[in-house]
Parts: C-alpha cells; sequence; structure tokens
C-alpha cells in the first residue's frame, strides 16, 4: 500500500512540476509604483538642519562689530573717588550757605576808634613817651570782639615820620554796642632826634605850637558769637589828629579815625 501512494505522487506532473519551478517575488501591491525608491516619514522636532557657512561669517561679522562698540569697562575706584569728590563738594556748598546765611543775618562790622586824650612825658636822661587814651565802641549788637597783641604793632607818627611805637593790649569786647577804653604808651627812640616842630611845642611853655599826628594801630580781630569764632580779620586803624601842644595840659583840637577790615 505504501508503494501505491509513492508512486502515485511521482506519477503526477503537476506536482513534478512544482518541484523543479524558482520561487519568484510576489508583485508590488496595487497603487504603488514598482521603482526600489522609498517614502520616509521623520516627526518635525527631529529634523536638524546645518546652516551654510556664509550664515557663520555673516554672525562673527556682527559679533566682532559690536565687540567694538562695547564701552571699556571703568575702573571701580575711579567709580569711588568720583562719589567722593560729590560727597565733599555738597558739604562744602552745604557749609557755604550756612555761613553766608549767618554772615548776613549778623552783618559783622568794623570797630569804631576815637582819641580820647594824649600825655606827653620826656626826660632829659631817658626817650620820650606819649599815654594815648583811646575809646572803642563795637556796633555789632549780636556778636563780641576780640583783639590780640602780636608786638609793636602801633606807631605814632608826626608827618610821615615816626616818633613812637607801641602795643596794642590783647581786649575782648562785648556785644551790644559797648565801649571800651584802653591806653597806648608810645616810646620815642632815645637816640634819634624829634623833629623841630615837635621839640619845640614841647618846650615853648608860653605859646602853644599846634602839632597834627598820625596813629596807626594794627591787629588781628575775631568776631564772636558766644563761644563761637565765627571770623578772623586783621584790623588796621588810623586817626589823624591835632593838639593844641606837646607840652603840660594837651588838648584835642580836632580828629579823624577810620578802621578797615580785611
Amino acid at each position: 500500500m505504501e508503494e501505491r501512494v509513492a508512486s502515485t505522487v511521482a506519477d503526477d506532473p503537476q506536482s513534478r512540476h512544482n518541484d523543479v519551478s524558482p520561487q519568484l517575488p510576489l508583485p508590488p501591491p496595487p497603487g504603488h509604483p514598482s521603482s526600489s525608491s522609498f517614502v520616509v516619514q521623520v516627526p518635525k522636532d527631529q529634523v536638524y538642519r546645518v546652516p551654510p557657512p556664509e550664515n557663520a561669517q555673516i554672525v562673527e561679522k556682527y559679533r566682532m562689530k559690536a565687540a567694538a562698540k562695547k564701552p571699556k569697562r571703568k575702573v571701580p575706584c575711579l567709580k569711588y573717588v568720583l562719589c567722593l569728590l560729590i560727597v565733599l563738594l555738597v558739604i562744602a556748598l552745604i557749609i557755604s550757605a550756612a555761613v553766608a546765611v549767618v554772615f548776613f543775618s549778623f552783618n559783622p562790622k568794623a570797630p569804631a576808634f576815637s582819641v580820647s586824650s594824649i600825655v606827653v612825658k620826656q626826660n632829659k636822661s631817658s626817650r620820650p613817651t606819649y599815654d594815648v587814651r583811646l575809646k572803642i565802641k563795637n556796633p555789632n549788637l549780636n556778636m563780641g570782639t576780640k583783639y590780640s597783641s602780636e608786638g609793636d604793632d602801633s606807631k605814632l607818627s608826626f608827618e610821615a615820620k615816626t616818633i613812637g611805637w607801641g602795643r596794642f593790649p590783647n581786649l575782648e569786647h562785648g556785644q551790644g554796642n559797648t565801649a571800651d577804653v584802653v591806653d597806648i604808651k608810645f616810646r620815642g627812640d632815645k637816640g634819634k632826634p624829634l623833629p623841630p616842630s615837635v621839640e619845640k611845642s614841647m618846650n615853648d611853655t608860653k605859646t602853644k605850637k599846634p602839632v597834627s599826628l598820625t596813629l596807626d594801630i594794627e591787629s588781628p580781630m575775631v568776631f564772636n558769637v558766644w563761644i563761637l569764632k565765627l571770623w578772623r580779620k586783621d584790623m588796621e586803624v588810623k586817626c589823624k589828629f591835632r593838639v593844641d601842644t606837646m607840652g603840660e595840659g594837651t588838648k584835642l583840637l580836632s580828629q579823624d579815625c577810620n578802621t578797615k577790615l580785611f
């Protein structure tokens, strides 16, 4: 029975043809091209593009221009110095404004001087002396004044010739239009002769010989309000006066005193 089945298979021409024919590829599906090209679809977020080299050159050109226009970095130290100078300038302006307000509020005025008397003393064995009494009036109602001496800063002259040197005393003058009296002793040069007119006026007891004299004072002074010293000024006083005689009983005939502050 097995032999019959085998022969039947061998004698069948259809089965023999299937065994010797080659296997052919399947035909493409309908609606698709028969070429070997394929279409691949990729999502947009996975597509990467390489820019052309011209773009890199343009970017580099703009970068160099921006670097050239970029301002140089300032030194931090210079910034701090400028800030400090501005602060100091503001402080100086505030102090100047305060001083100006005080100055114009108090309006300091120069003291007024006048000659009260002069006494001439002479001795043949010594040089002559001249005792001059001055009256000083402070016109500042809200400020006091203080004078200080710096050696022989005062002189007494006759026709531009000095006949005596003296020292202005230290003095504190209160505020409120007050007046004080000071005495200055002028000493002449022992070996230096006096002008003839002055010597004649001293020695002539019968007739009085009027003499014109000039008093010069230089002294620093300070304006103060209570304990605050506001201004320091250099004072110059010039008094031109005329006396009836340089002997005993000298009387003032006229005078003109001016005070300047520097």
